[in-house]
């Protein structure tokens, strides 16, 4: 056999194991710019000093994987995310505690005087309806909607993929890939707050700071 032929032969067999490498690459999110932080601690950024943002959840938090100003991306279908927006309208207090060295204590909420986020059931008769989420800001005016799909909206939901982690579908598993709404964005263009992220990996911590709406 000529050489060309075992080099086709060789082509073939590469191609064919390829196939599947490329379904574990994205299973564990090779192919998308986003990562979600379950390896990194959250810590919310008080006077250069990082407390714990409890129930704030890293498992429930993403950012770009590279860039000078990543992107902070929360799951858009949590309760939590309430919480994201207590952050820039300084609606907490901090408790200072030694239980974890690496952070200056525990980021304390205060009881929610503001729904930010609303869901919303309209039904087209008694048995099917569709979700809606509403997004407002401090004076409760609504800045964004999401039609809840579990995808991305193409505007401030992304798709992204968990790495490592599948769930069962139909039988077989799939990446588990879940909506995740764009705070940096929409903070930036709804709330005139900016969201900066700055990754310690020594320690593992992401740190989120945001700009407090009085100022500017």
């Amino acid at each position: 056999m000529k050489w060309r032929g075992k080099l086709l032969i060789v082509a073939i067999i590469l191609g064919i194991l390829m196939i599947p490498a490329f379904f574990i690459l994205q299973t564990f999110g090779v192919f998308q710019k986003e990562k979600v932080l379950s390896d990194y601690a959250l810590a919310v950024d008080v006077n250069g000093k990082p407390y714990a943002p409890w129930p704030l959840i890293n498992s429930f938090a993403a950012m770009d994987k590279s860039g000078d100003h990543r992107q902070l991306y929360y799951r858009v279908d949590m309760s939590d995310i309430n919480y994201l927006f207590q952050l820039p309208y300084q609606e907490f207090d901090i408790t200072p505690d030694d239980e974890n060295p690496y952070l200056a204590g525990k980021v304390d909420f205060h009881r929610l005087e503001t729904t930010y986020v609303k869901s919303e059931m309209k039904y087209s008769n008694a048995k099917d309806y569709k979700t809606s989420l509403h997004f407002y800001n401090k004076e409760e005016q609504e800045i964004y909607t999401y039609e809840p799909t579990g995808k991305g909206d193409g505007n401030l939901v992304k798709s992204i993929i968990h790495q490592g982690m599948t769930r069962s579908h139909n039988g077989g598993s799939e990446p588990a890939r879940d909506p995740y709404l764009n705070i940096t964005a929409l903070f930036h263009d709804k709330l005139n707050v900016d969201v900066n992220l700055t990754v310690d990996e020594e320690h593992k911590i992401v740190w989120i700071r945001m700009n407090k709406v009085e100022a500017r």
